[in-house]
This record gives C-alpha cells, sequence and structure tokens, in this order.
C-alpha cells in the first residue's frame, strides 16, 4: 500500500496567488472547506505575484495555493466522474492585462490514515497534524475503504496534502499534461525536517 500512493506536488513556478475566492478559514457547522464542496458565484480571482508569463504549453498543474488546472487537464479528468471532486473556474490575471481561464481542482474528501507509530511529524492531537517529516499510511484504514473512494483524497491529518492512488497517477501521465508532478509516498520526505522527532 506503502507504494500505492503518490503525492501531488506543486509545480516549481509556484507564482500564482489567491486574490478572492473559497474562503479558506470560513467554517459551516464545524466543517473546514476542504471537506465540503464550495459554490462560487463568479470565477475565482488570481494573480501573479512574479508578473511574468510561463513558458508555453501553459502548466497543467500550478500547486502554490490549490491544484489549478489547464482547459485540457479538465477535459481529461473531468469524464472520470471521481466522486468528491469539483473544478471551479479561475481567472489569472497578468500584469500586462491578459487574464488565462484556469480551474481551480477542489478536492473535499479527506481520509485520516496515518500510521502515528512509523510515521515522523509534528502532531498537534491524535488527529491532527502540523508537519510531516516522512510519511507512513495506515493500510488497514485504507484497505476497509473501497479503491474508487480512494483514488484521491486530502490527509485527514493535514488537509493541504493531497493523495493520489497509483492508478490515476498512471493516467495522468499517459496523458503527458504538462506541469503535474507526482512522488510515490515511500520515496517523499522534507528535507528540513528534524529526522528523529516523532512527535508527542
Amino acid at each position: 500500500m506503502q507504494t500505492d500512493y503518490f503525492m501531488l506536488m506543486g509545480d516549481s513556478l509556484n507564482q500564482w496567488t489567491t486574490r478572492e475566492g473559497p474562503p479558506p478559514e470560513k467554517r459551516l457547522r464545524g466543517i473546514s472547506w476542504q471537506q465540503r464542496p464550495v459554490f462560487v458565484a463568479a470565477p475565482i480571482k488570481l494573480r501573479t505575484s512574479t508578473g511574468g508569463l510561463p513558458k508555453e504549453p501553459f502548466p497543467a498543474y500550478e500547486g502554490s495555493c490549490e491544484p489549478l488546472l489547464s482547459a485540457r487537464a479538465k477535459s481529461l479528468l473531468e469524464p472520470l466522474a471521481i466522486s468528491h471532486l469539483q473544478f471551479l473556474p479561475a481567472d489569472v490575471s497578468f500584469e500586462n492585462g491578459e487574464v488565462k481561464r484556469l480551474w481551480w481542482l477542489h478536492v473535499y474528501r479527506s481520509i485520516h490514515c496515518v500510521d502515528r507509530t512509523r510515521t515522523k511529524g509534528l502532531f498537534a492531537s491524535r488527529r491532527e497534524m502540523m508537519a510531516i517529516g516522512k510519511l507512513v499510511l495506515d493500510e488497514q484504514a485504507l484497505a476497509d475503504i473501497p479503491l474508487e473512494r480512494r483514488l484521491i483524497f486530502r490527509l485527514g491529518e493535514l488537509l493541504d496534502t493531497i493523495l493520489l492512488h497509483s492508478s490515476l497517477v498512471e493516467r495522468l501521465r499517459s496523458w503527458e499534461a504538462e506541469g503535474f508532478k507526482f512522488m510515490r509516498v515511500d520515496e517523499w520526505h522534507h528535507a528540513d525536517f528534524i529526522e528523529d522527532y516523532r512527535g508527542p
């Protein structure tokens, strides 16, 4: 199971900043926006922090805040009808006045599946983490959930972390969509994390 999942990594351009959109701090009945559908009346407004245009082809994914998809990446993912995914319109403005329409991929399924005894990280509580140095998944927790319900999800203990099953990663790679970056969970580690820290 450790080799079945990949982390979705941000593009190295790292140049978008959110101007307005789904409120990351607003909670509905104690549930964060990352764990529920989000409805927007108008496209999310984003702007570049550098003012520069990336080289073409435009990246399919950029992960400085939430995943942003190109229209092509959206057209490939949407027919798969994966549950708990939304494609929210996002207009990105550049200093030269150009505006590009991208799609904010909102993943609102979360699963608590950290192997607490083997994961290196900073635990805020038994079900919440502040940082991860080395992630080990609880294989039984995942095995208890049908595969179609865990193809892509947020790590319940750290909602900013998005995991994808290898079958979905293989499909994305076969499309050769620019900008997608993945790293297998068992190969990922945070280089700056204190290696011997195991939490409270």
